[in-house]
């Protein structure tokens, strides 16, 4: 790993803004300035490189030399985004870490306010203001009278219990205390490459922090066309279901909480045989697909839900 910093450090932040960028040469710019513009707080942005094989580096290091608050960090090898995550939080100075992906930004007076909606509390959870490709507003990710003033640890992962494609609370951005994580040896899990958010945010919360959520939609999430029906790769389906049982192993004092968990486990485990039965069916190997919806059969309305969806989909598109 290489880094960069300034000559002459600033004094320490109020937020550190973390980007783990992997072939992001041409949305970078826009994520880091997004965020230096934040109006009312002092920010540094750490930019992490996971191993890009475009011309991401050489963009982060034109962007740390135009501007001392950014610094930047290059993987060797790509490890997912928890892991460059991890990277540049421990390079953090701020009171508060932030998260942003980079091809995403902010609206300037977005960190101020979580800030000041904090009270007191360790987390705060940000609602998106989703965008299309070209910068166009889509609306909240979620409805701002719908959103809960905070969140305990069962609150939140009952709001991430929605099936497939559906608007879960996981989703929202997360401002959080630096010391808080350094006090409890809080990271990102680096076995995990989807859902990484949901499980640090878990961790806050089952570790006794404080989570108030900023209903306005100041973060703007870039939703790519056909981002409804991407599909998950297997193994890292397979690695969030392994997270769930880590964290339920560690809840036997807390059996309200393991309960929650392991429902969460079972949507899991059927998206996981949803997956793979429609994956069988779209290489024609039937047999296999039959096979993996007669060991788990409670799979069998996400498959019929997924296959219409899939199949309307398609109409639309050769429909006048």
């Amino acid at each position: 790993m290489s880094l960069s910093e300034p000559d002459h450090p600033p004094s320490l932040p109020d937020v550190s803004v973390l980007i783990a960028a992997f072939r992001a040469a041409s949305v970078l710019p826009r994520a880091v300035h997004s965020a230096l513009a934040s109006r009312g707080v002092g920010v540094e942005v750490i930019v992490v490189d996971d191993a890009s094989d475009d011309a991401t580096w050489t963009v982060a290091e034109g962007l740390a030399q135009a501007d001392a608050r950014v610094r930047v960090a290059r993987l060797a090898r790509n490890g997912g985004p928890a892991v460059a995550r991890n990277h540049a939080l421990a390079l953090a100075s701020g009171q508060w870490v932030a998260v942003q992906d980079a091809d995403d930004a902010m609206w300037p007076d977005r960190l101020a306010r979580m800030i000041a909606v904090a009270e007191g509390a360790e987390v705060v959870l940000g609602n998106l203001d989703q965008i299309d490709a070209r910068g166009h507003s889509l609306g909240a990710f979620l409805p701002t009278e719908a959103l809960p003033g905070s969140l305990t640890a069962a609150t939140f992962i009952g709001g991430n219990m929605q099936p497939t494609g559906a608007r879960s609370l996981g989703y929202l951005k997360p401002l959080i205390r630096r010391d808080f994580l350094k006090r409890h040896g809080i990271g990102y899990d680096p076995a995990l490459r989807n859902g990484e958010d949901y499980h640090l945010i878990l961790s806050c919360l089952l570790a006794g922090a404080r989570c108030r959520v900023d209903p306005v939609p100041g973060y703007l999430y870039t939703r790519a066309a056909g981002s409804v029906s991407h599909r998950i790769a297997l193994d890292h389906l397979a690695a969030l279901i392994a997270a769930e049982d880590r964290i339920r192993a560690t809840l036997s004092h807390r059996p309200e909480l393991a309960a929650l968990i392991a429902r969460r486990r079972q949507g899991l485990a059927a998206l996981m045989t949803t997956e793979t039965v429609l994956r069988a069916l779209k290489a024609r190997r039937v047999a296999q697909a039959v096979g993996a919806l007669g060991a788990h059969p409670s799979a069998l309305p996400m498959v019929l839900g997924q296959a219409l969806e899939g199949g309307m989909r398609r109409l639309r598109q050769v429909t006048p």
